[in-house]
This record gives C-alpha cells, sequence and structure tokens, in this order.
C-alpha cells in the first residue's frame, strides 16, 4: 500500500511542478526541443470544468477510483505486485494533477506538443503508463 501512496505523491508533485516551471518560463513562446517535441504552454479550456456541479462529480469519481483500487487489492488480490502499486500511484497522481488544475484554474494546463498529436501534459503521461503498467502486472 506504502507504494500506492509515495508514488501518488511523487507524481503529483511532479506534475505540479513541471506545470509550474511552464507557466513561469515559457507562458507565452513556444521552445523546440527536438524536431518533433516543443514545449507550447494552453489552457484545455473545456467547458465542463467551469461548472461546480461537475468539478464536485470528478472529484468524486476520482475518489472512488481510489477507494475501489485499494478494496481490489486488499480483498480481491488484484495489484499485488510494488509494480502495480506504482503504475495505479502514478495513474492517480496524474489524475490528481489534472483535477487540481481543474479545481484551482478551471482548466488544465498543458504543454508537450508533438507535432501530430494533442497537446497534453506529464499527468496525462501518467495516466496512461500508470495504468498500462497497473494492468501488466
Amino acid at each position: 500500500m506504502i507504494y500506492l501512496f509515495v508514488s501518488t505523491a511523487v507524481f503529483l508533485i511532479f506534475d505540479q511542478y513541471t506545470k509550474k516551471a511552464v507557466r513561469l518560463y515559457a507562458p507565452d513562446r513556444c521552445i523546440s526541443v527536438a524536431p518533433f517535441l516543443r514545449i507550447h504552454y494552453v489552457h484545455n479550456l473545456n467547458q465542463i470544468y467551469r461548472r461546480n456541479q461537475a468539478r464536485i462529480v470528478l472529484a468524486l469519481i476520482w475518489l472512488t477510483a481510489l477507494l475501489s483500487a485499494i478494496t481490489l487489492r486488499h480483498y480481491r488480490g488484484w495489484f499485488q505486485s510494488p509494480v502495480a502499486a506504482i503504475g495505479l500511484g502514478l495513474a492517480f497522481g496524474g489524475a490528481a494533477g489534472n483535477l487540481l488544475d481543474i479545481l484551482r484554474h478551471k482548466y488544465v494546463e498543458d504543454f508537450v506538443a508533438l507535432g501530430w498529436w494533442p497537446i497534453f501534459n506529464f499527468a496525462d503521461v501518467g495516466i496512461v503508463s500508470g495504468l498500462a503498467l497497473a494492468c501488466w502486472r
């Protein structure tokens, strides 16, 4: 269980730090890192993020998912390996990072641009890779 909570906290801190760094150092410019990778800060202004009821529902969904994962691990034997727990932590930390953006700013801060792919952030990477890791192990 400790792997889940520590990896959630560490990834949440990492996500918030990277968003703050980009917000401070590259808020209105596009920085080329590689031929296929740019840092381009944008706000994901989904209309649903502005509704109070929707933000409450999103927070409740996050909490329900966390409690469900803990219950599955404890009573059903799922996610028993440390790798699976770390994967869940990455996913929950990433989801918490985007949820914090929604609760604080009413938008999600995105900044990783691959050109052909929609702009995203490290929270999105944590969600996708964390769930893949948790299900793989």
